[in-house]
């Protein structure tokens, strides 16, 4: 018996699960074209609560979405509870435009995004056979046919929410030399798995189909003047004039570099108040004895 054919068998002990490829073939030729103008994050995993690994792909989806010009609203991090996760998705599908969950699709028990993302919503899941044959050729381990059990725990990463239609589910693979889909539910629902170098190369090659649907007027820029006087000598000024940049809906903050007895003060907004905010920094730099730097500059702070 090959390696497939296991797969193929696998499935019929799954009592509530269906073959639908016909619905799946329909995925890639029908993506969410709605535009994108807010973004969420659900990172789930009890190993991000009680501390075992740390989480890093907030901070990356972060970094990406002020690059692209969506605006990050939210970030979860939950445990693996089934119920959780389906009203957590339920609840941020409701609010955010683009929503990306991480973690939760692994082989084991506790593995449990999939079959939590297809409750949410009412959907059944499937073995999804090209995710199955992708994952025989591409994938780096072997399994053994014969290990039922080790056959059956892989299985579970290629077993997908699969709804009637590309309203409800899509699928993509956008690796070419890897086998694992990013998984679409609702146009809304993005999910990945939780390993930060899949995590992080899976959303770089989704891409070419979310930048398309942000708005380049959303596009915001970060100035930033640096200062020696501390956070509360600048408290006053800054708080004046975030009251004046309110209407542009221009954000106006501060961070410190305490071993460096320094503060970063960051001004962000559209690039149609590109010009004014320009006139925020000079007034920034003279007002604080302050001098402007790049955000490359202000990265190598951040690490000191």
């Amino acid at each position: 018996m090959n390696w497939l054919s296991s797969a193929r068998r696998y499935i019929t002990t799954l009592s509530s699960y269906n073959f639908a490829n016909k619905a799946f073939s329909t995925f890639r030729a029908t993506m969410a074209t709605h535009k994108l103008s807010t973004a969420a994050c659900l990172i789930i995993g009890d190993e991000v609560l009680n501390g075992k690994i740390r989480d890093s792909n907030s901070y990356s989806f972060a970094k990406l979405c002020f690059e692209i010009g969506l605006d990050l609203k939210k970030v979860l991090v939950i445990g693996d509870e089934e119920d959780e996760i389906a009203e957590a998705c339920r609840q941020l599908a409701a609010n955010y435009d683009f929503v990306v969950t991480t973690g939760g699709i692994g082989p084991t028990h506790d593995d449990i995004t999939y079959q939590s993302v297809a409750k949410a919503f009412e959907l059944p899941l499937v073995l999804h056979e090209e995710t199955v044959e992708r994952m025989k050729r591409l994938g780096r381990r072997k399994i053994d046919p014969s290990d039922t059990e080790a056959v059956k725990a892989q299985m579970r990463m290629a077993t997908l929410p699969c709804g009637k239609d590309a309203t409800e589910t899509e699928i993509t693979y956008t690796v070419e030399n890897s086998w694992v889909p990013v998984v679409c539910v609702m146009s809304k629902i993005y999910i990945f798995p939780g390993i930060p170098q899949l995590f992080n190369g899976l959303l770089k090659g989704l891409l070419p189909q979310i930048i398309p649907r942000i708005p380049e007027s959303q596009r915001k820029h970060r100035l930033l003047v640096t200062t020696k006087k501390s956070e509360s000598e600048i408290a006053h000024f800054l708080t004046e004039m975030q009251a004046r940049a309110d209407d542009k809906d221009i954000k106006i903050g501060s961070y410190p570099h305490m071993t460096m007895g320094i503060n970063t003060v960051s001004i962000i907004g559209k690039e149609e108040y590109l010009d004014y905010m320009r006139e925020l920094v000079k007034e920034t730099e003279k007002t604080l004895d302050g001098k402007e730097i790049s955000v490359e500059e202000e990265a190598k702070l951040s690490l000191t």
